[in-house]
């Protein structure tokens, strides 16, 4: 996330924006259908805040941790979250990027579990198959995914 952007959110929150967390304050951006909350916490950190459970902040190699977004359809996630951001005074757009998808998406095809592989796939944003290409080629080719999943992932391969 670019430091602007973090100055920013770190503003917001130390104006008593947004909602208390463990040993600080968060802004919460998309509320999923569980209730739980996915926002941004005053290091520029994604948070993913579980209805009644205690929060977790993104970490590269735990993107598994925030697999309940894929539930959500991709247009509806963005658009809450750049809708969010408009109304705290951020740029949509770059909030919206920053959200680290691809982490998301990798750590919850190294699980290997079909279903969830298949919302991962689903879920990618073309600007975003490229990244992850290894990781998708590697689907297509795993012979214990439904067939249907392995010609998704063999669509969405793109050459190097």
């Amino acid at each position: 996330m670019d430091a602007n952007l973090r100055d920013r959110v770190r503003e917001l929150l130390e104006a008593g924006g947004g909602e208390p967390l463990e040993g600080g304050r968060f802004l919460p951006l998309v509320t999923l259908e569980s209730g739980a909350r996915v926002g941004l916490d005053s290091a520029g950190a994604w948070v993913f805040a579980p209805d009644g459970g205690a929060a977790q902040v993104f970490a590269p190699g735990r993107g598994q941790v925030f697999f309940e977004v894929l539930e959500s359809r991709r247009d509806d996630f963005d658009a809450g979250i750049e809708a969010a951001a408009r109304a705290a005074g951020l740029p949509a757009e770059e909030v919206a990027y920053s959200f680290p998808a691809t982490d998301v998406v990798r750590a919850v095809l190294a699980k290997g579990l079909p279903t969830m592989t298949r919302l991962a796939l689903s879920w990618l944003r073309l600007t975003e198959v490229r990244a992850l290409r290894a990781e998708i080629a590697a689907v297509s080719r795993d012979p214990t995914m439904p067939a249907a999943i392995r010609d998704l992932a063999e669509r969405l391969t793109v050459p190097e």
